[in-house]
């Protein structure tokens, strides 16, 4: 982009030069010596012309060694040359002339939103991610407590079959939901530390840190106005932006593609002053137009037909973006009020199980014939119902984190600057 930018900024070239010579001729030997210094100073101008200023001081020595006609000659000079070249058809106009920074800023912008998808892409990722850890996180809490609870109800059996009132063999139905309880809490253990490492893999971090989630998942209601959220991913989503800036290029590259095809008219013009110490001054002052062409060159034709379909395909791919993106929207929207309302049916069905096993215990306490095994039926139905509130809790996070991806807005709402 800098490179681009200095298009218009002045060039400074100076040059110093000596150079020695020696003519033999006919036993005479002439020897020069020249010395020239000088600068030059050139700034192109948006309408596409070119002004250059130029200063040379020139010292020429010329000696022989003739007796009879021996000479020494030394020359002092300064030429200055002032000139202006303004094209009048090709290259002509602010429009074409900063087209390439033009394209070079649109360029660094594509780029700039690469980066931004990937960041996005980057934290959604260990979004996800630590939200897996809290969901194992939960399942294991629920699988304690799950275990506790049998382990109880296997302690509350054995009491009534010592006092007689329940039959021994019901203990077996305990005892076997105590296994199976804690098969499922050395699964939870286990899957527990997958999510930890595969989170400390994501995040590249040592894998001896016991990372655990702080949190507690909750569920909060989120007011979605479809309108305004596609146009908010419009606005904000990088890939929508991306694909906007290079059919933005590609309208430039036509524009200069079809410059190129045009015949070379330019007005050239020159001021030139040469003195010398000593001696009088000369001003040469010129003024012309050129008209230039090149025939046969194929590569511009192939360049502008390539240009047209290049932005063709960009047109193309901006409105295949926009709707991609409005269906992705939609679909966001309706992935999070559907996984609110398996949130909300989900804790419903959490407090109606939790309800009935304490139902039941109640009568089991006071001997209206609850069997063993429908209190280890409810307990299960209850342990099942928790796990189906934290999966449908973090479904429901999950669905607004990736929305915010559609959007665009996964930065904002972390509260992340992008800074280049």
């Amino acid at each position: 982009m800098a490179v681009a930018e200095d298009k218009f900024v002045p060039d400074f070239t100076p040059e110093v030069s000596v150079s020695l010579s020696q003519l033999d001729s006919n036993g005479v030997t002439t020897n020069g010596r020249d010395f020239e210094a000088g600068a030059t100073v050139s700034v192109r101008i948006p309408t596409g012309g070119e002004l250059r200023f130029g200063w040379t001081l020139n010292d020429s020595v010329l000696d022989n060694d003739d007796l009879i006609n021996n000479f020494d000659n030394d020359t002092l000079s300064q030429n200055l040359e002032l000139s202006f070249n303004q094209p009048l058809l090709r290259g002509a106009g602010e429009k074409v002339n900063r087209a390439s920074i033009e394209i070079a800023r649109l360029t660094e912008q594509i780029n700039l939103m690469e980066l931004k998808s990937t960041l996005i892409e980057t934290i959604t990722e260990a979004v996800l991610a630590y939200r897996e850890l809290l969901r194992a996180q939960e399942r294991l809490r629920i699988a304690q407590l799950s275990v506790n609870s049998a382990k109880d109800l296997l302690e509350f059996n054995r009491v009534l079959i010592e006092a007689g009132r329940q039959a021994a063999v019901d203990i077996v139905q305990s005892e076997t939901a105590v296994a199976n309880r804690e098969v499922q809490l050395l699964e939870a253990q286990n899957n527990l530390a997958g999510r930890q490492l595969a989170l400390l893999q994501l995040l590249d971090i040592e894998r001896e840190i016991a990372i655990v989630a702080s949190e507690t998942p909750t569920a909060e209601p989120t007011s979605l106005d479809a309108n305004k959220l596609k146009k908010l991913a419009l606005e904000n989503q990088p890939s929508y932006t991306r694909v906007q800036s290079n059919l933005q290029r590609t309208q430039l590259a036509l524009l200069e593609a079809e410059d190129n095809r045009r015949w070379d008219l330019s007005l050239n013009t020159s001021l030139r002053n040469r003195s010398l110490f000593g001696d009088n001054n000369t001003t040469d002052f010129r003024a012309g137009l050129v008209l230039r062409r090149e025939f046969g060159d194929l590569t511009i034709e192939r360049d502008f037909q390539r240009s047209r379909v290049n932005q063709l395909q960009a047109e193309n791919s901006l409105e295949e973006e926009r709707n991609r993106l409005e269906i992705a929207t939609q679909d966001g929207i309706r992935d999070v009020n559907l996984s609110f309302a398996q949130w909300q049916l989900a804790q419903q069905a959490t407090k109606l199980s939790q309800r009935q096993l304490e139902i039941a215990q109640e009568k089991q306490r006071l001997g209206r014939g609850v069997t063993v095994f429908e209190l280890v039926r409810l307990q299960d139905d209850l342990v099942q119902a928790q796990n189906t509130e934290v999966n449908a809790t973090i479904n429901y996070l999950n669905a607004l984190t990736r929305l915010d991806q559609t959007l665009g807005t996964t930065l904002e709402t972390w509260q992340i600057k992008f800074r280049i």
